[in-house]
């Protein structure tokens, strides 16, 4: 006899595309069952929750390092509130970037498992042995602590992305499309290469626009393409745009999705300098409803730039926003400060960019680095802001050329320096 299983999956704005995900491989594990065997509950709301003592319950999370702390929090309060650490009624699940780049923290903070890489066979697996009353633990992609060590194995293979849906089809749960994952270029402060791996794997045109057009019938009035490098869609060199695969994609989508919006290379895609070319700025302009397009520069300095192997030069970077701007689209330009290897030179050029950028007409949009577990920059101590550097860019921000989170991210990353040393001191 099956025993009845439920799965808690707790998500806010951050993480609706991977919860997302997770529900549609839920709901194809659990059929006709699917109402009692998933629950999705915004994080603000799950001290609202209850648990049945004859169901075995699951609470899952996804996070991404800056939201980890918050994770946790939330994990403790309804802990607490179910009678503590030892007896409570469910057993915990932490996956995402900051889980699947250092499981053993996200263990050691609490966490029953960790799930480490693409998720959607890894929930289908543990809820069939969680129904047959088999554990977790032994599951590739599974992590969990034995005898105080972080323990499992990661997953063999990679997600065909045209055999698994990234949205529901039950349940209500709109969000972003993903069609793409993986990023040839190996970045040294990103994730997505480390998890994802580094090659690049797409969602056939057909299917995207079989899954855009079934939402756009259940009224979702924007349809966003999420890609990791928007412009790479279909392409098969390394700098080099696929423009008849990307218009095949949007003109599809389009003619199926004729009274919603659509979105491709606006937040929360970016566009890498390298691949803008006017032929696919103009495949863009031709379907897309985005005024802008987000280029990722990262930084001013050709010395930093080759550090972090992007792969592209600033002058790519100016010819780009140039390109975008002429093409129709309003340039948005990712920047980034705090790299350890900067110095005064080197955050100069970043600064001069952002002002030259500005006085083209372009927007930039600045960020301070966070050094991410699993990649090459997790244990870097960043190189903090000065009080006048702080007042350049709030007068940039005053003059409408700079805007970000570098304030609240340089605290951040300031913070898990501070929690990292004290843990080391202890």
């Amino acid at each position: 006899m099956k025993r009845k299983v439920r799965f808690t999956l707790v998500f806010d704005r951050t993480v609706r595309t991977a919860t997302a995900a997770l529900i549609a491989s839920l709901e194809e594990a659990a059929g006709d069952d699917f109402a009692e065997v998933l629950r999705a509950v915004p994080q603000e709301r799950l001290g609202e929750i209850d648990f049945d003592a004859d169901v075995r319950e699951f609470v899952c999370m996804s996070s991404m390092t800056r939201s980890f702390p918050s994770r946790l929090e939330a994990l403790n309060s309804i802990k607490t509130r179910h009678g503590g650490d030892g007896d409570a009624p469910f057993e915990s699940i932490i996956g995402g970037p900051h889980a699947s780049g250092d499981p053993g923290a996200a263990l050691h903070a609490g966490f029953d498992y960790c799930c480490v890489g693409e998720g959607e066979q890894t929930i289908r697996e543990i809820y069939d042995n969680a129904v047959s009353g088999r554990d977790p633990a032994g599951i590739e992609g599974v992590f969990t602590l034995r005898d105080g060590t972080a323990t499992g194995s990661t997953r063999d293979g990679i997600v065909d992305l045209d055999a698994v849906d990234p949205l529901p089809r039950r349940m209500r749960f709109p969000t972003y499309i993903e069609v793409g994952r993986g990023c040839r270029w190996g970045c040294a402060y990103c994730q997505t290469p480390r998890i994802f791996g580094r090659s690049e794997r797409f969602r056939s045109p057909a299917r995207v626009e079989e899954i855009a057009s079934h939402y756009a019938r259940w009224g979702m009035n924007d349809i966003r393409l999420l890609l990791p490098n928007a412009l790479s869609y279909g392409s098969v060199e390394p700098g080099v745009p696929n423009c008849d695969a990307l218009e095949e994609l949007l003109g599809r989508v389009r003619a199926s999705c004729r009274e919603s919006n659509l979105y491709l290379g606006s937040f929360p895609s970016e566009v890498r300098p390298d691949y803008v070319t006017p032929e696919a700025v103009s495949a863009l302009r031709k379907h897309v409803d985005n005024d802008n397009l987000v280029i990722g520069g990262q930084s001013g300095s050709s010395r930093v730039l080759k550090w972090l192997d992007r792969g592209h030069t600033v002058d790519e970077i100016e010819s780009a926003a140039e390109c975008v701007m002429s093409g129709g689209f309003r340039a948005s330009v990712d920047l980034m400060l705090g790299f350890p290897i900067e110095d005064a030179g080197d955050r100069e050029a970043t600064l001069k960019l952002a002002e030259e950028l500005g006085c083209k007409g372009a927007r930039v949009n600045m960020h301070f680095i966070m050094p991410l577990p699993g990649t090459p920059l997790s244990d870097c101590r960043p190189r903090f802001l000065s009080d006048e550097e702080r007042r350049r860019l709030d007068r940039l921000a005053q003059q409408g050329i700079v805007r970000g989170h570098w304030r609240q991210q340089e605290r951040v990353a300031k913070s898990w320096l501070d929690r990292e040393e004290n843990g080391r001191n202890r």
